[in-house]
C-alpha cells in the first residue's frame, strides 16, 4: 500500500493521542487543553488527498484503481463531462453534488479512510470555472498526479494547465506516462525524454516521471495470476517509493505529525507528572499515617504503664469513703429497720440498697472527677500532637479528611466515669452486700420464729400449770423469760454482724477494688486509642483507596509515553 510508513506512524500518533485525551478526560484536565487535543487528533486525521490531472482517455481512472488495488472509479465512465469528483469514506455509498461543478462519492471502501482522492475533467475540456474549482484542491494536495498518455503525449492542455498553476504548489508535483504497454520500449524512451524537455522549458524544474502501466498493475493486484511478471512489467514500484517518500519525508503532513507529537509529548508528561505527584503525596501520606500509628501504640504503652500510679491516686477514694460508707450503712440498718428485715420473707430490702447506692455515688463522684479528669487531659493532649502532624506534614485532601475525624473525648470520659463508679458500686454496695443481709436476716428470722415459738409454748405452760404445780409455772416462766432474752439477742446481732463483715471485707476489698479499677482504666486507654487507630485505618483506606484510582492512571500513561518513544526516531 502506498504511504505505508506514513500511515502507520499517524496510526500509532492518532492511537497515542486519543489514549491522552482518553486519560486526560478522565483526570478532567482543563476544558482548553482538551479541546487543544482535540484539535490536533482532528488535524492529524485528515485523510491525505491525492489529486489526479490529465487529458480524456489518458488512464487516470485506471492510473488511480491501480494505486489503491481497487476499482472504484470507473473507467470510461466518470471522464468525458466537466465536473470534478472527490472520493471520500462512507458507510454507505452514494453520490452528493456540492456544487454544479463538484460531486462528492461516498464509498465504502477502507482505504479512503486515508485518502480523499480528486478526479479531475480533462484539460483539454476544463474551462475557466473548471480550473476555478480545480484550484481550491491543488493548493492542499499532498500528491499530484499528472497524467499523460502514450498514446498522445504531445498535448498542450496538460501545460496550458500547468501553466495556470502557481508554481508553490507545484512541489508535489508527479508526472505519470500511463498505458506503456500499447508502445515499444524505445518510444517510452523518446516520449520520457520529450516531457523532460517540456518541463525544463515550460516549468523551470523536471518533476519526476515514471511510465506505468496501471492496467497491468492493476491485474498484479486483483487476479492473482502470475502476479510477479504482472507487476514487474507494470513498472508501478517506483511510482509508489516516489509517492511514500513525498508523503513521508517532504510533504506538511511529516512536519505537522512532528509538531503534534510534540505537543502531544509535552501534555503527556505534563499530565505524568500530575499522576507521579499524586501518587508521591498519597505514598508520603501513608508513611506518616504509618508513623502516626507507630507513635499512638508508643504512646499507648506509655500511658499503660501510668495506670498503676493513677489507679494509687483513685484507691484514696476508698479509704476517704470508709468512715461515711459505715456510718452511712448504720444509719440504714436501725434496729427497727433490721426487726423488719427479720420478719420479710426474703431478708431483703430494694429501697435500702437502692439508697445505699445513691447516698455513695454523691460521695463518690465529686473525689472520682479528678482522676477522670487527669486521664482525658493525657489523652486530649494525644489528639493535638497527632493532628499537628496531619496538619504539617500531610497532603491538603488527607488534612481535609483529617479535620472530620476528632474522637469523641466526652463520650470516653464519661463512659470511664461511669464505668468507674458501677465498679465501686458493685463493689462496696451491690449484690455481695445484698446476698449478706438477706442471708444474714434470713437466717436470724428463722431462729427468731423458733425462740418465739418457744416462748409462746413456755407462756402457754406456766398459765396451766399455775393452778396445778407453781413450780411448773415458775419453770415455765422461766423458760419463756430465756426465750424473750434469746429473742432480742437474736434481734439486734444480724445488725451487728452485718456492720462487723462489711467492716472485716473492706480491705480485701480494696484489693478487688484496685484491680476492677485498673482494667477500666486500661481499657478507656485501649478504647481511646483503638479509636485513634481506627480513624488512622480510615485514612490510610481513603489514601488506597486513591493509589487505586491513579496507579491504573500512571501505567497508562507510562505506556504512552513508551508508544511515543518508539515512534520519536521513526519520525525523525
Amino acid at each position: 500500500m502506498i504511504a505505508d510508513q506514513y500511515l502507520q506512524l499517524k496510526g500509532g500518533l492518532e492511537s497515542a493521542l486519543a489514549g491522552l485525551i482518553r486519560l486526560g478526560s478522565e483526570m478532567r484536565r482543563p476544558p482548553e487543553e482538551m479541546d487543544t487535543l482535540q484539535a490536533l487528533l482532528r488535524d492529524i486525521s485528515e485523510p491525505l488527498l491525492f489529486v489526479v490531472v490529465g487529458e480524456v482517455k489518458s488512464g487516470k481512472s485506471s492510473l488511480l484503481n491501480a494505486l489503491f488495488g481497487n476499482e472504484f472509479a470507473k473507467v470510461d465512465v466518470l471522464p468525458a463531462t466537466d465536473r470534478v469528483y472527490i472520493f471520500r469514506y462512507g458507510p454507505q455509498e452514494k453520490s452528493t453534488e456540492v456544487s454544479p461543478k463538484l460531486t462528492e462519492r461516498h464509498l465504502p471502501i477502507p482505504f479512503l479512510r486515508d485518502f480523499n482522492v480528486v478526479d479531475t475533467p480533462g484539460t483539454n475540456t476544463m474551462v475557466k470555472e473548471h480550473q476555478m474549482v480545480a484550484d481550491d484542491f491543488m493548493p492542499r494536495a499532498d500528491v499530484v498526479l499528472f497524467v499523460f498518455s502514450v498514446a498522445n503525449p504531445w498535448t498542450q492542455s496538460n501545460w496550458e494547465f500547468l501553466d495556470f498553476l502557481q508554481k508553490t504548489w507545484l512541489k508535489n508535483v508527479i508526472f505519470v506516462l500511463q498505458q506503456i504497454d500499447l508502445r515499444e520500449p524505445t518510444e517510452i524512451d523518446v516520449i520520457h525524454r520529450h516531457l523532460q524537455d517540456t518541463a525544463m522549458r515550460r516549468l523551470g524544474f523536471v518533476p519526476p516521471i515514471f511510465s506505468v502501466s496501471a492496467r497491468k498493475a492493476f491485474l498484479a493486484r486483483t487476479s492473482g495470476l502470475d502476479k510477479e511478471r504482472l507487476w514487474e512489467e507494470s513498472a508501478f514500484a517506483p511510482l509508489e517509493e516516489q509517492i511514500s517518500f513525498i508523503v513521508t519525508e517532504s510533504s506538511a503532513r511529516m512536519l505537522k505529525l512532528r509538531s503534534t507529537f510534540q505537543a502531544t509529548r509535552v501534555a503527556l508528561e505534563e499530565l505524568n507528572r500530575e499522576v507521579r505527584g499524586f501518587l508521591d503525596k498519597i505514598a508520603a501520606d501513608v508513611a506518616l499515617l504509618e508513623r502516626l500509628d507507630a507513635l499512638l501504640q508508643t504512646r499507648r504503652e506509655q500511658m499503660l504503664r501510668q495506670v498503676t500510679a493513677l489507679v494509687r491516686e483513685v484507691e484514696s477514694i476508698y479509704e476517704e469513703t470508709t468512715k461515711e460508707r459505715t456510718t452511712l450503712l448504720r444509719q440504714e440498718l436501725t434496729w427497727w429497720r433490721g426487726f423488719q428485715l427479720i420478719w420479710r420473707r426474703t431478708g431483703d430490702h430494694p429501697d435500702l440498697h437502692a439508697k445505699i447506692e445513691t447516698k455513695l455515688r454523691q460521695l463518690l463522684q465529686p473525689q472520682m472527677q479528678p482522676a477522670v479528669s487527669k486521664l482525658e487531659i493525657d489523652l486530649r493532649g494525644l489528639w493535638p500532637q497527632m493532628q499537628d502532624l496531619l496538619e504539617n506534614q500531610s497532603s491538603s485532601d488527607l488534612q481535609k479528611e483529617a479535620r472530620q475525624s476528632v474522637p469523641d473525648f466526652a463520650g470516653q470520659r464519661r463512659e470511664l466515669s461511669e464505668s468507674i463508679q458501677a465498679a465501686f458500686i458493685d463493689i462496696l454496695a451491690g449484690k455481695t452486700l445484698q446476698e449478706q443481709l438477706a442471708r444474714s436476716y434470713s437466717q436470724t428470722a428463722l431462729w427468731l420464729r423458733v425462740v418465739v415459738a418457744i416462748i409462746a409454748i413456755a407462756g402457754a405452760v406456766a398459765v396451766f400449770a399455775r393452778a396445778r404445780s407453781a413450780t411448773a409455772a415458775m419453770a415455765a416462766l422461766m423458760v419463756a423469760g430465756i426465750g424473750v432474752v434469746l429473742a432480742v439477742f437474736l434481734a439486734f446481732n444480724p445488725r451487728r454482724k452485718v456492720l462487723r463483715d462489711y467492716e472485716r471485707q473492706f480491705s480485701p476489698k480494696r484489693t478487688e477494688f484496685s484491680q476492677t479499677l485498673e482494667k477500666q482504666i486500661a481499657k478507656a486507654i485501649d478504647a481511646f486509642c483503638a479509636e485513634m487507630a481506627k480513624k488512622f485505618r480510615n485514612l490510610s483506606e481513603i489514601c488506597q483507596t486513591r493509589r487505586r484510582r491513579y496507579e491504573p492512571w500512571s501505567q497508562r500513561a507510562e505506556e504512552l509515553q513508551a508508544n511515543l518513544t518508539e515512534l520519536k526516531p521513526r519520525l525523525g
